[in-house]
């Protein structure tokens, strides 16, 4: 039941919102471009919010990658492999991602938290809201991948 819930949020997360992020890019885009031909207006700071839209669903999309397993992969090399080297050489490049990712999930933290003293240039907002992607999409990777190589460990849904 906790386990169903997790996995409906978090596909939610990298999943959904980017598509919605992006639909919305693609009609706030549209209407722009409509109303500056047609009327001569545009949508205010139509398009930076559409650049900021566009970061939260590419890295959202990328988390959702790592949660799939699509992200990072040496394919080339575990192809080849077969049996216990594969399954070990899974759990290497997972465990290195993990760990990587998890060192930028802390940096970029870091960033933005110093990031909420400035503000956008068009909507005036602190760049924390816009930058607190960085965070949480780190996070969602290294939690992934971390769950990748614990399944390959404990031999559940090894490749």
């Amino acid at each position: 039941m906790v386990r169903s819930i997790v996995d409906c949020l978090w596909r939610g997360i990298d999943d959904d919102l980017p598509a919605l992020l992006m639909a919305i890019i693609t009609a706030m885009i549209s209407v722009d471009v409509f109303l500056r031909d047609a009327a001569g207006a545009h949508i205010p700071n139509g398009v930076e919010i559409a650049t900021y839209a566009f970061v939260w669903s590419v890295f959202l999309g990328a988390a959702g990658a790592s949660r799939r397993g699509d992200h990072f992969h040496v394919d080339l090399v575990q192809n080849s492999l077969s049996g216990r080297p594969r399954v070990i050489s899974f759990v290497l490049v997972d465990a290195f991602c993990c760990v990587v990712a998890a060192m930028m999930t802390v940096s970029s933290w870091q960033y933005t938290m110093r990031s909420w003293r400035r503000v956008s240039e068009g909507l005036e907002m602190p760049l924390g809201y816009f930058y607190m992607v960085f965070p949480i999409a780190f996070a969602l990777m290294a939690l992934a991948h971390g769950c990748h190589a614990y399944r390959n460990i404990f031999r559940r849904n090894s490749p």
